[in-house]
């Protein structure tokens, strides 16, 4: 039986849009969404995403408690055996989002991991959670998402 993930990125990385749409609510999605299809194809059918939150990342800033909460109930609701936040390169606001909901999920006893550019302001969590390195943008999710997979 696969591993069960759940999956955090933000509105670009769901195909949203980007800034214009920075400001959307955590919404949650079945499957995989975005860049999650290269880290269903690295696992070979070992683990799967089962459920994709999606939020804005000014939103997440500007709402931080409120998203956490949400976010967390999810997670809680669906019971998954891992946990995985990006990967979020260089783009600030966005790796401090999946440092912060890794820290809060890590916290419910889930395995978690994230992945970024050494100089994301979210990296700066990097001895609360496990954080891949990244290059600094997403021309590097070739890299990223295998390594990430492994992991």
């Amino acid at each position: 039986m696969s591993k069960r993930v759940v999956h955090y990125i933000n509105q670009f990385f769901a195909n949203i849009g980007g800034e214009e749409m920075a400001h959307i609510e955590p919404e949650l999605r079945e499957g995989f969404v975005g860049p999650g299809m290269a880290l269903n194809n690295a696992w070979k059918g070992e683990a799967e995403i089962v459920n994709t939150i999606v939020c804005g990342d000014s939103y997440f800033a500007e709402h931080e408690a409120e998203a956490k909460e949400k976010i967390l109930g999810w997670v809680k609701e669906i019971k998954p055996d891992f946990f995985i936040a990006g990967p979020a390169f260089n783009a600030g606001r966005y790796g401090y989002a999946c440092a912060n909901i890794c820290v809060a999920v890590q916290e419910l006893g889930i395995p978690v991991l994230t992945g970024m550019y050494q100089e994301n302001p979210g990296a700066d969590y990097k001895e609360k959670v496990l954080i891949v390195a990244t290059r600094d943008s997403a021309a590097g999710m070739r890299q990223a998402a295998p390594t990430m997979a492994k992991l």
